[in-house]
């Protein structure tokens, strides 16, 4: 869909107007690690961490049962950096935290990462790798004290029962999402693995196996009949901005739809600004004057749809079909779908789902980043 700039966005009164982004770099760093994420990483860089930057700076998630314990002893600090340890989840998690605390509307408290999880979509668009593998963390940490920060759009997800809702499960793991969310043939596999991962937690902790494990059930997911033929577009409506896209559906017939905020999906790929596949794809690149540059931080989010084959092929660098970009997305659920969040997947029942921009968070992104190429808009 076509949209215009937000440039012109009003800005949030600063509580330090006296302070620029270059006095940030003096600072204090504080981070947050989940010991359990990487297999035996996690605790490898909390002990590391401590010896860096202090042990009182390092707060162990698990065993605080989250972040507020940490925030609430700075929360009143000036040019607070703070490092989420662990995979998209625990940067969700800060990010939440930071909500609840109201932080995030304060001028140079920013967020960056050391990534420990499995996809680590957000420390791959800020550029801080692709995962953890033992490397010493003295130039990583400084790094992430000097790093220029770039704005996130992060989104509101509400949900309202509906007619045929019953008594079917509408409980979402977060209400926020900063990454993405998608539903159907992706989510279904993501799913699958979660499941069995819950159910053998040691057979799953080296990330080889991991993605070995996630092919196999990938291949799975190709034979069943909820999955081909594009036989979701019958179970639920989308409109964006206000204008159905239903027959676009009906016309694609795709087996997964994704909602993408950042330019990093299924562990670092763009299937927004990914290559063509002329075979599948040449429908819609005429339609590429119709749609803006991608940005993390516009009020827009894109909206990509796939055959269940086209997911193998966007980690060949190729794209999906785009469909739309807006900034309110309803979606009404006829029947129960698979649905992931920010790499966390669940089972919703038929609702009305509603997305919305929330605010904007401050994250630390070197600047090579796909984060730090993009267009920046004024902060809202």
């Amino acid at each position: 869909m076509n949209r215009t700039s937000d440039n012109n966005s009003s800005a949030v009164s600063k509580p330090f107007t006296n302070i620029t982004e270059h006095d940030a770099y003096e600072g204090k760093i504080i981070a947050f690690v989940n010991p359990k994420s990487g297999g035996l990483q996690g605790q490898v860089v909390f002990d590391q961490l401590k010896v860096q930057i202090g042990e009182e700076n390092v707060y162990d998630l698990v065993k605080d049962r989250g972040p507020q314990k940490g925030l609430t002893e700075n929360q009143h600090v000036r040019n607070l950096r703070i490092i989420a340890c662990g995979g998209d989840g625990t940067v969700g998690w800060v990010l939440s935290a930071l909500d609840t605390l109201q932080m995030q509307y304060m001028d140079f408290v920013s967020v960056g990462v050391i990534p420990l999880g499995t996809g680590n979509d957000m420390a791959r668009f800020l550029g801080w790798g692709v995962g953890y593998r033992g490397e010493a963390l003295a130039p990583v940490i400084q790094s992430l004290g000097r790093a220029e920060t770039r704005l996130l759009d992060r989104w509101n997800i509400d949900i309202q029962a509906t007619l045929n809702s019953g008594t079917a499960s509408l409980k979402i793991p977060q209400p926020v999402f900063n990454n993405y969310l998608s539903f159907g043939a992706d989510a279904q596999i993501a799913l699958d693995f979660h499941e069995k991962r819950n159910a053998n937690p040691s057979f799953y902790a080296n990330r080889i196996v991991n993605k070995l494990a996630y092919g196999c059930i990938s291949c799975n997911t190709f034979w069943n009949c909820r999955y081909l033929c594009g036989n979701i577009a019958n179970f639920f409506e989308l409109i964006v901005d206000g204008r159905s896209i239903n027959e676009d559906l009906l016309r694609i017939r795709p087996d997964a739809v994704l909602i993408l905020n950042i330019a990093s999906y299924a562990a670092g790929t763009n299937p927004w600004e990914g290559i063509y596949d002329n075979l599948w794809c040449a429908r819609s690149q005429t339609d590429d004057e119709r749609f803006r540059e991608q940005s993390c931080s516009d009020g827009y989010l894109e909206i990509i749809v796939f055959k269940h084959f086209e997911l193998a092929h966007i980690r060949l660098g190729r794209r999906g079909q785009r469909l739309a970009q807006g900034s309110e997305i309803k979606l009404r659920f006829r029947r129960d779908v698979p649905m992931e969040i920010d790499g966390e997947p669940f089972l919703l029942g038929p609702c009305q789902m509603t997305i919305t921009r929330k605010n904007q968070a401050r994250m630390i992104a070197t600047e090579r980043s796909q984060a730090a190429q993009q267009i920046q808009s004024t902060r809202i």
